[in-house]
């Protein structure tokens, strides 16, 4: 049996892959807000002869978006002249990235649960679609993966902090796995736990390094956070408006007068600040809708695409719902099978199989309570670890 599903596990792979790439002919690029904004951020660049962030346009930045995913778009463009390749590209990459987490599980668990997770992965709506834009997630989450694949090999470590840099380039969230990695080492490898560190620090000189060279300003990762705090946390729209707008600071001290107002406004509001971080919680785990934008009919004509898939419209539609809805419906139920399975599986705690996915999880949506707001795609990073929790409570209920 074990011999058998080892057998299978790159055919599927293989089918998950050819199934991305059909759904990216059939329904094309998906533009999705973030998405279009990269690409006109990668068309400005070539504009002015230069990668993201622009030297010369560091002031006009209202801020510094995704540096790694905007950048991939520059390339695409000047390699190829379209997103196309790129979007193609993503799709081999969701199947590398599946595979990883296969080994990843039957690492840290076994090959029954891995195998388990694979499949669970594999059949999950939300999984397909995703390389439809160029959205930071799935490099994100590829670079993540491998980094704490090559953290699991032996000889490797270092390889696997650089990887987890890198991926913090692409979305500001690589320090959640670093950390996720070392806890676990923590508690079962002590010797590997300085290797991931040594990757991780010497990367972010390289990446800052090169950044400081050509721009003047030691530019790793996006700056967006603060103002989103800003934005969404407080009641100041009005001087977070005037920092956006401001030509006089660039990205750095923009970001930095932005940390700067809120810090004074949670000094004043600490109650409704802690408020606050429910409702976040909520918001970021009510759902996982945001992928089935994908199928969304002449969705480049959408003046709001994510409304047809909004658990909002679900609800006031029920039961007449287009095709797209009926699957997002699906989807829904899938994703509060896993999450409730997942969250089955703590009944029986253990460090060698719980600690790296919960690490991960717990750290993650700390860090988007404390500084970040609300948002369905922002859990989507780790929803691999919730199957992988999934998938270790089927097992063990068998």
């Amino acid at each position: 049996m074990q011999n058998c599903s080892h057998q299978l596990i790159l055919p599927l792979i293989l089918v998950f892959i050819i199934l991305q790439l059909i759904i990216l002919a059939i329904f094309g690029y998906t533009p999705y807000p973030d998405s279009e904004g990269y690409i006109w951020l990668a068309q400005d660049s070539i504009a002015h002869q230069d990668i993201y962030p622009v030297g010369s346009e560091l002031n006009q930045y209202p801020f510094l978006w995704n540096i790694g995913a905007i950048n991939m778009v520059w390339l695409s463009l000047v390699c190829f002249n379209s997103i196309i390749p790129l979007l193609v590209f993503y799709s081999v990459l969701k199947g590398i990235t599946a595979w990883l987490f296969y080994q990843i599980t039957k690492e840290t668990i076994n090959h029954q649960v891995a195998f388990i997770a694979l499949i669970i992965y594999l059949i999950y709506p939300a999984n397909y679609g995703e390389s439809t834009s160029t959205l930071s997630e799935l490099p994100f989450m590829f670079f993540s993966m491998l980094g704490i694949y090559l953290c699991l090999t032996k000889g490797f470590g270092i390889l696997g902090g650089i990887s987890l840099a890198i991926a913090n380039w692409f979305r500001p969230m690589g320090i959640v796995f670093l950390l996720g990695i070392l806890v676990y080492f923590l508690f079962s490898h002590r010797k590997k736990i300085v290797h991931p560190i040594i990757g991780y620090v010497l990367m972010i000189c390289v990446i800052g390094g090169l950044s400081m060279k050509r721009t003047g300003l030691f530019l790793y990762q996006a700056k967006t956070g603060w103002m989103a705090l800003m934005d969404y946390s407080s009641n100041h729209a009005t001087e977070s408006m005037q920092i956006r707008e401001s030509t006089d600071w660039n990205v750095s001290q923009k970001d930095s007068a932005w940390q700067s107002l809120f810090m004074d406004w949670v000094k004043d509001h600490p109650i409704e600040y802690i408020k606050q971080m429910p409702p976040k919680l909520i918001n970021t785990y009510l759902s996982d809708n945001v992928n089935m934008c994908a199928f969304i009919p002449d969705k480049a004509n959408q003046e709001y695409m994510y409304e047809e898939v909004s658990m909002n419209t679900l609800i006031h539609n029920f039961p007449r719902l287009s095709p797209v809805q009926w699957l997002t419906v699906l989807n829904f139920f899938i994703y509060l099978v896993i999450i409730i399975t997942s969250m089955s599986s703590l009944f029986y705690f253990r460090l060698d199989t719980h600690l790296l996915p919960v690490s991960i999880i717990a750290l993650g949506t700390l860090l988007l309570l404390c500084v970040g707001h609300g948002e369905a795609r922002f859990h989507i990073p780790f929803m691999p670890f919730i199957i992988m929790m999934a998938a270790n409570s089927i097992k063990h209920d068998r």
